[in-house]
């Protein structure tokens, strides 16, 4: 996403509207609350870096006290801070605000805008004519490209595939063959859609290869980050609903099916034929086990692993995961285990000398 020369401007008081924030000016401000409202703004900045002509955001308490010399015309924040010397924006929800105002000023552009000669389209290919195709892209048979679509180079588009409209498709993207990309996707540099998923039955005499014959289909508005996978159905199709997020150098694996607005961070991964419900949310090392069945709104923790199959919305830690609650718990309890285990050293002496004492009849068979 880059900065535009003609960046775009807007005051103070339309900007809180597109973004679903109020505005509060705390008493004392040297400025009016005309003037706060009607001021310019022409981007956004972090609270350290925002100057005059833009607005910040707070979502990390540890920026708090560098408000006081912030030079913002404004900072997002989710309650009013009278003792703030800043035009504060209300918002329940101040990081997808901060989102929003920043899709506002800044816009993806390309420094091509035509179908260059040098790229390759099959005849039976149908590649829209407002797509953008960069040198060295390759569009293979029957192949569909909808509208301002942009392939940069290296891109391929398998055999009877299909790519929506408004997609970006960054340096040697590969969506293989019978492959189905929704509408505004956006798939990063080398990421792979379609591969075959890891199928294999041993035998006494090697290892014999399952054909992989499902698909990969994503909804509308999905991400993929650069060098992640997600392999093609053994024989039902992998599916990323609308508006699932993949981060870098995450792995889904054949046949799972992810709900709509599921997150997954870095280094995540997902075995085999996995069910999940919509609004996962994968910290970063986290993984779902092979044929795995989760609800709606469940987040995994950083390398937690679920292996269970589980319907009830929240947190989980650990592996095998529980739920975060459980999980502290038991690392208070294992924190509290060496003390724990010379109390038990020191007792279990305490009572063989107490046994020594003990007439010989009395003593313990």
């Amino acid at each position: 996403m880059t900065r535009t020369d003609d960046q775009p401007a807007i005051s103070l008081e339309d900007l809180a509207a597109k973004i679903g924030a109020e505005i509060s000016i705390p008493s004392g401000l040297s400025r009016s609350a005309e003037q706060g409202r009607s001021v310019t703004i022409r981007g956004v900045g972090t609270v350290p870096k925002a100057g005059p002509d833009q607005i910040t955001f707070l979502t990390q308490h540890r920026f708090r006290d560098q408000l006081a010399t912030c030079r913002a015309a404004a900072v997002i924040v989710n309650a009013a801070m009278p003792d703030v010397p800043l035009v504060q924006l209300i918002s329940r929800n101040p990081y997808a605000s901060m989102a929003k105002a920043s899709m506002f000023f800044f816009r993806r552009t390309h420094e091509f805008s035509a179908q260059s000669p040098l790229a390759f389209v099959h005849p039976t290919a149908k590649v829209s004519p407002s797509a953008v195709l960069f040198p060295f892209a390759f569009v293979d048979a029957r192949a569909e490209v909808g509208d301002n679509t942009v392939l940069y180079p290296h891109v391929y588009i398998g055999a009877d595939a299909r790519v929506g409209r408004d997609c970006v498709l960054y340096a040697s993207a590969t969506i293989m063959y019978e492959c189905i990309v929704g509408d505004r996707a956006l798939i990063h540099a080398n990421a792979v859609l379609g591969a075959d998923g890891f199928g294999f039955a041993p035998t006494a005499t090697g290892i014999e290869k399952i054909p992989q014959i499902g698909r990969v289909v994503l909804g509308n508005d999905v991400e993929i980050g650069p060098t992640s996978t997600v392999d093609r159905g053994a024989f039902d199709d992998t599916t990323l609903a609308d508006g699932c997020k993949l981060d870098s150098q995450v792995h889904v694996a054949h046949g799972v099916q992810i709900g709509a607005n599921s997150m997954l961070c870095g280094q995540t991964a997902i075995a085999g034929s996995a069910h999940i419900g919509q609004r996962l949310t994968m910290a970063g090392h986290s993984a779902i086990g092979p044929g795995v069945k989760l609800g709606e709104g469940i987040t995994l923790g950083p390398k937690a692993g679920m292996i269970d199959n589980i319907d009830e919305k929240g947190e989980y830690l650990g592996f095998p995961a529980v739920p975060a609650g459980e999980w502290r718990r038991q690392v208070i309890g294992l924190k509290k285990l060496p003390d724990l285990l010379k109390t038990i050293t020191q007792l279990t002496k305490r009572v063989a000398q107490l046994e020594q004492h003990l007439p010989g009849e009395a003593k313990p068979k």
